[in-house]
């Protein structure tokens, strides 16, 4: 470090000890002005406690440490004035009312903290009802996601599920031209079984039909088509032709010709026998 810098730092260092000096004999010489237009007791510990330094900086200071002794000094020689004691009565009232004034402080501190305690746990259940919005949000946001992939999976349709609601169309409008009302314990049965099952148990309900009336006609259909009933095939009437033994087979003999006979004969016999009955 070169000597030049080093001076610079030293002056520096005076400069600013010099500031600090003036700066605490101006705040002192404030100070004792202030205790003596009050008439309070001047010593190192109020001057000091006025100028808002300490004791010892005070004494570190020779021209400070003595305008302080020297007020110290000169104060002890004037007579001190009698100082009137306050009314023993009104300081009681004053006490009190200060006393007073001390509960009634505590009592709204402690409501106040009462208060605070319970915004406290508001402002902790809003926070959590704030979560749960946003959890309910975040719910709702995928449910609405998976509502629409569902949608569109359900607009494409294939060819066979085509084929299978028009046979179901027609089943319906054969239902209904049969007076039967498709409920959904029926369009269950239907949906479950096949077509060629439904269509023979409609074929049995028709001819049941034509036997007798049904009460209940979407039962009886219903039951048809679990059980697999179908229509009854007719009976055949048909009779099996005799079979003649070969062994009992007769040929009919050649009869003679035939006589004809006279009229004068039928009038011979019918006298013949006239006379045998006599």
């Amino acid at each position: 470090m070169s000597d030049d810098l080093k001076e610079a730092r030293i002056n520096n260092l005076k400069q600013v000890q010099s500031a600090r000096k003036e700066d605490a004999a101006e705040r002192v010489n404030r100070a004792i002005e202030r205790l003596q237009k009050i008439n309070a007791k001047i010593n190192f510990t109020t001057v000091a406690k006025e100028a808002n330094v300490s004791v010892s900086y005070l004494y570190k200071y020779p021209e400070i440490k003595r305008r302080v002794a020297e007020e110290r000094n000169q104060q002890r020689s004037f007579p001190t004035a009698p100082v009137s004691k306050p009314n023993s009565s009104a300081g009681a009232k004053v006490i009190a009312r200060l006393k007073d004034r001390i509960q009634q402080l505590e009592r709204e501190n402690q409501e106040l903290k009462r208060k605070n305690e319970a915004l406290a746990g508001q402002v902790y259940r809003v926070h959590y009802l704030q979560e749960q919005v946003e959890r309910q949000q975040q719910v709702i946001e995928d449910l609405t996601s998976r509502l629409k992939d569902q949608q569109s999976a359900t607009k494409v349709t294939s060819i066979t599920s085509k084929r299978k609601a028009t046979v179901c169309d027609q089943i319906q409008s054969e239902l209904e031209s049969l007076g039967i009302e498709l409920n959904p314990n029926l369009a269950k049965t239907i949906k479950g079984a096949s077509e060629s099952t439904v269509r023979d148990a409609i074929a049995a309900f028709k001819e049941q039909l034509t036997k007798k009336d049904i009460p209940n006609p979407g039962g009886w259909l219903n039951q048809a088509i679990k059980e697999g009933w179908t229509k009854p095939e007719p009976i055949s009437q048909t009779f099996p032709t005799p079979v003649t033994p070969a062994s009992q087979v007769v040929t009919a003999s050649p009869q003679p010709d035939k006589e004809l006979v006279s009229i004068d004969k039928l009038g011979q016999l019918s006298a013949i026998f006239k006379q045998k009955d006599e």
